[in-house]
């Protein structure tokens, strides 16, 4: 945070703003809290990776734990596109500000408010008298749309539930370490939920006695850098299994990368694609939202061994996986399953909404977006074997050229993603009128797309010919 500022005024008088802390100004957290609660674009959403129109704010809340313990944070908000979070508001000098008791509290409020049932919930939330028995009606104050209500819901539901919530602790200064204990929470734990420290710093001017200024500015934040998931079944007979799946290093580092302050422009342009393509196939986009979400997530679960036969390294991890920041799957403008890794070379599968990062332009710029088969070629395994310019990949390139069906064939300057078929997304969704047709719309175009790809056995003869000759590792 800067330590003062200048203002300057059209009579040429410049007037010094310096910052203070609130002991300094004898003003306390609850003046903090005010100030936010009346002002809630002071949380700097859309840095902290939400991308918001609309924020419901409630000030002290109240709610017992499983204990049976009041619990009372000091604000809690929703937002018009499903966000659930919790804001913990501290001044500089508090000593619970410094190290891990802050964040505990937090969780512990976030804890608390996800054990409650719906109606407890929604009453925690209302703002009015009744209040809501049921987080739809806090949709509806959010949303008027009746169908992206229902959807907005759905995800404060779904976020409650799985307690995927936005935790903010905010403070006039964050002391020195704050930050440092905020980022080791994501190396050390395998965080679903992500924790800001943002500070909300009052600025004073001696040439304007009983004036404050407010800036706001994010210091640190969590990242999800790795992700084990476990799951318990219980079978027909009542028998228990435990499964545990990890990420390969490879994709941690991989989605380490991906992860870049681009994610506010990735979040941004597929929220407009969704816009559009609502427009286009008459579907609310909350809804497409969680049909593309459900087809990434069984994807996931099924078998590709018919199409990684035909093109991966066999000695790569032949599992799909999702990239991007807590594995959505949205990196560089797309949103979808990467079916290999390494990129020796693998397939990208799923909507391609922005140029910004492959440098070629969707079919459907203004009506959506793409759906997309794209190759990924890892550049230094590229570089070795002499890919582009291998006998293999200018056969593949030759035949897509000469006929790819309903699809457009696109050749970009990006090498890591030399070729693309891909087909307005809206055609491949157009007629369907749940979750569910969307989402057999969304594997059909997949299934016909990768067939297209693949029907020259180009790349399979390109890992014959490597192997022949011994592949670089």
């Amino acid at each position: 945070m800067i330590d003062f500022f200048i203002q300057s005024s059209a009579d040429r008088q410049d007037h010094r703003w310096e910052r203070k802390r609130l002991t300094a100004l004898n003003l306390l957290e609850a003046d903090l809290e005010n100030v936010i609660y009346r002002n809630p674009d002071l949380l700097c959403l859309e840095r902290l990776g939400m991308i918001v129109d609309k924020v419901h704010l409630v000030q002290q809340a109240g709610a017992l734990d499983l204990m049976g313990d009041h619990k009372y944070p000091d604000l809690l908000f929703l937002t018009d596109r499903g966000d659930v979070g919790v804001v913990e508001v501290k001044r500089f000098g508090n000593a619970e500000l410094r190290g891990r008791h802050v964040i505990s509290q937090i969780l512990d409020y976030g804890a608390t408010i996800c054990s409650l049932g719906e109606a407890d919930q929604a009453t925690l939330f209302s703002k009015s008298s009744p209040p809501a028995k049921r987080l739809d009606e806090l949709a509806h104050q959010l949303v008027e749309d009746s169908a992206r209500a229902r959807w907005v819901a759905k995800s404060f539901r779904d976020r409650l539930n799985g307690a995927q919530l936005h935790y903010i602790i905010a403070c006039d200064e964050a002391p020195e370490g704050l930050a440092d204990w905020i980022r080791s929470a994501s190396r050390n734990d395998a965080t679903d939920y992500q924790i800001s420290v943002l500070e909300v710093s009052p600025f004073v001017s001696a040439e304007r006695p009983g004036e404050v200024v407010w800036l706001s500015q994010p210091v640190a934040r969590t990242e999800t850098i790795h992700r084990t998931t476990v799951r318990v079944l219980r079978d027909e007979s009542g028998q228990l299994a435990v499964n545990v799946s990890s990420e390969s290093p490879e994709c941690i580092a991989e989605r380490v990368q991906s992860d870049q302050p681009s994610q506010n422009t990735n979040e941004r342009e597929f929220r407009k694609a969704l816009d559009q393509l609502s427009d286009q196939i008459d579907l609310a986009p909350e809804m497409i939202r969680e049909a593309i979400d459900s087809a990434n997530q069984q994807g996931l679960e099924q078998d590709w061994q018919w199409a990684l036969s035909r093109f991966a390294d066999p000695d790569s991890s032949q599992k799909p996986y999702l990239r991007g920041a807590s594995q959505t799957g949205m990196a560089e403008g797309r949103r979808g399953l990467n079916l290999a890794h390494p990129w020796r070379p693998s397939l990208f599968v799923g909507h391609y909404f922005s140029s910004h990062d492959h440098m070629i332009e969707p079919v459907a710029a203004e009506q959506g977006g793409d759906f997309a088969i794209i190759l990924d070629v890892k550049h230094d395994w590229g570089e070795e074997v002499g890919f582009w310019d291998s006998p293999e990949y200018q056969a593949l390139c030759a035949r897509l050229r000469a006929d790819a069906g309903a699809w457009t064939v696109s050749e970009g300057t990006n090498p890591w993603h030399p070729v693309m078929l891909h087909r307005p997304i809206a055609a491949v969704l157009k007629g369907a009128r749940s979750e569910s047709e969307l989402v057999s719309g969304w594997h059909r175009a997949a299934r016909e797309g990768i067939e297209m790809m693949l029907a020259g056995n180009e790349m399979r003869s390109l890992w014959g010919r490597l192997q022949s000759e011994g592949a670089p590792d």
